[in-house]
C-alpha cells in the first residue's frame, strides 16, 4: 500500500486547520475590503486590530530554507531531496509556506496585501536558501513574515585553508 498519499493528505489537512485557526485568531473573517479574485468587497480599516499588534512588528531580512509546512510539520520533510514535492505542494496545492532558519526557527510566510506579487516568488524557490524581507509579526504565538521581497541567498564560499 502506498503510504505517501495518505500522509500527504493528512499533512495537508493539518496545514489547512492550522491556517484556519490562525486566520480566525487574527480576525480574518472580518477582512472585507481586500481584492480576492479581482472582486473588491466593502472597505474596512486594519486599524481595528491595532490592539492585537505585537511590539515585535518590524521590517526584517531573514535567511533560511523555503518550506512547504504541510510536509515539514507532517513528517519533517525539508532539503534538496524534498524540493520537487515542496514545489508541487507550494505551487499547485497552495499549502502554507515557511522559512527554516539556521537556528531551527520557523516563520510562517504570508503575502503582504500591499505587495502580493512578491509572495508569488516563494513557491518557485522551494527548498532553496533565500533572503526574505518583510514585516515580522507575532500573533497568537505564531511568528510570521509579511513578504515584501524574496530572493535566492548568495552562496558563501568556504574559507580557503592556508
Amino acid at each position: 500500500m502506498n503510504m505517501k498519499k495518505p500522509t500527504i493528505l493528512l499533512s495537508a489537512g493539518f496545514a489547512v486547520v492550522l491556517v484556519a485557526a490562525v486566520a480566525m485568531r487574527a480576525g480574518a473573517g472580518d477582512h472585507a475590503g481586500h481584492e480576492h479574485g479581482g472582486k473588491a468587497e466593502s472597505k474596512h480599516s486594519h486599524g481595528d486590530h491595532a490592539a492585537e499588534k505585537s511590539a515585535a512588528d518590524k521590517t526584517v531580512t531573514v535567511t533560511g530554507e523555503v518550506l512547504d509546512l504541510s510536509c515539514y510539520l507532517g513528517h519533517g520533510a525539508k532539503g534538496k531531496e524534498h524540493q520537487e514535492c515542496a514545489g508541487e505542494c507550494l505551487n499547485n496545492l497552495h499549502v502554507p509556506a515557511g522559512l527554516l532558519t539556521a537556528d531551527g526557527s520557523v516563520f510562517l510566510l504570508v503575502p503582504d496585501h500591499k505587495n502580493e506579487k512578491a509572495f508569488k516568488n516563494v513557491g518557485a524557490l522551494a527548498a532553496e536558501q533565500v533572503n526574505v524581507t518583510g514585516k515580522k509579526v507575532v500573533q497568537g504565538g505564531i511568528q510570521g513574515i509579511l513578504v515584501k521581497s524574496v530572493a535566492r541567498a548568495e552562496k558563501k564560499e568556504p574559507a580557503k585553508k592556508k
